[in-house]
């Protein structure tokens, strides 16, 4: 089947990232959570690439469709694609959801090693590279990180549909509010609507990519470990606290399942766990992560949005821009105190406190202290809301950066 040339809101950040691996032997992959733009990244590249060779022959197959789901069996997508092939043309192949295709590695395998094609897939679940198959063509693949929109792209979605590019310290409370799936950016909803389609969001990826991917039995059990990450979001916390949690709650589980089904969520993108660093000792800890949702619609999804954690939702918002630029983030330990978010990347690093005021002398010392403790010249910020302060006031050669600023800043 043939891809539909349409218009399409560009990303111009993944659009710079694929580029380069434009015709390239190697199967580019879009990996990241569900309804997070993957097949329309897809879609873009196609168009892109059509633009520019009006011959090349483009096979699009989309695993979530009915009609396709015979090609769920691999010869039959192995036959499929090979069928489909037009001789001495661009042949470049698109599939979309691949995870759901038994013994996928085998057919990308063969055709990177036959080279008869330039291919693109999108994963939803990290596990799609973990398994012992996969293994063999990990030096074939480029990986392109996937993530809901920034503030940056709702901006461009914003001025797409309504004409008028917004000014982003305005558009921010609904970003913070909202969140960054496209499908609420697309198009201009109320907040009901909006938290109505999050919620559509949040069911479709947890039945999909959890419950039904590992078949698990105690639903009611995943809804209460969820629920527990999204009151402890920016909070030191491990499976184990979760576990005693529930079983102080009565709830029949094992500490093997709680496992289990945090490492399901962190395998759909649901959340992701950040170690600790200490600083001074220079090592990773292994105790007491944090965990981050790649979307912060999806805590308001569950329990509506509560202005009272916007704390926490600044920093998780600030972890996703971090990680989104293609830095490497872990929190930071320093003596006795603790730095919200490190990011490093290719030598670069960045220390970040999180917050929303700095409403007294404890607050401005408990976010400016620690941050002083640090003895290296790498930039060091406090990134929050605060109305009295501005952007680019420094106190000890810390920096504070409003949030929208920070955000919509080309490089920290």
């Amino acid at each position: 089947m043939s891809i539909i040339v349409e218009k399409l809101i560009k990303r111009t950040v993944y659009g710079n990232k694929v580029s380069p691996l434009i015709g390239n032997p190697n199967a580019k992959v879009f990996m990241g959570i569900r309804r997070c733009g993957k097949s329309t990244l897809m879609r873009m590249v196609a168009n892109d690439i059509k633009s520019k060779d009006a011959e090349a022959n483009i096979i699009y197959v989309d695993l979530e469709l009915m009609s396709n789901r015979h090609l769920l069996n691999a010869v039959s997508l192995y036959d499929h694609i090979k069928g489909n092939l037009a001789p001495g043309r661009h042949n470049c192949l698109f599939i979309d959801e691949i995870q759901d295709a038994e013994e996928w590695e085998s057919v990308v395998r063969s055709l990177v090693k036959e080279k008869c094609c330039d291919i693109y897939i999108t994963g939803s679940n990290s596990s799609l590279l973990s398994s012992e198959y996969s293994t063999y063509i990990s030096g074939r693949l480029n990986i392109i990180r996937t993530q809901p929109l920034s503030l940056r792209e709702c901006m461009d979605f914003r001025e797409n549909v309504a004409g008028t590019r917004p000014e982003a310290s305005k558009l921010l409370i609904e970003y913070i509010e909202t969140g960054g799936f496209p499908d609420v950016w697309t198009r201009l909803v109320t907040k009901d609507t909006a938290y109505s389609m999050l919620g559509d969001i949040y069911a479709h990826i947890v039945l999909k990519d959890v419950v039904q991917r590992y078949k698990v039995k105690n639903t009611e059990v995943l809804s209460k470990i969820i629920e527990f990450l999204c009151d402890n979001i920016g909070k030191n916390t491990s499976p184990n606290n979760i576990f005693n949690k529930l079983k102080a709650g009565g709830d029949p589980v094992s500490k093997e399942t709680v496992y289990e089904y945090i490492e399901y969520l962190e395998n759909a993108h649901f959340v992701n766990k950040v170690k600790r660093y200490d600083i001074k000792g220079k090592k990773l800890l292994e105790s007491n992560y944090k965990y981050y949702f790649t979307d912060i619609g999806l805590k308001h999804s569950l329990l509506g949005y509560r202005p009272g954690d916007i704390s926490d939702h600044i920093e998780n918002i600030v972890y996703n821009e971090m990680t989104s630029r293609g830095y490497k983030v872990h929190i930071g330990k320093i003596d006795k105190g603790e730095i919200d978010l490190i990011g490093t990347r290719m030598g670069d690093k960045i220390y970040v406190q999180a917050t929303y005021l700095l409403s007294s002398e404890e607050t401005k010392e408990r976010e400016f202290g620690n941050l002083k403790a640090i003895r290296d010249n790498f930039p060091k910020y406090v990134v929050g809301m605060d109305p009295v302060w501005k952007s680019g006031d420094h106190s000890d050669g810390i920096t504070y950066r409003e949030l929208s600023e920070f955000l919509m800043a080309d490089d920290w």
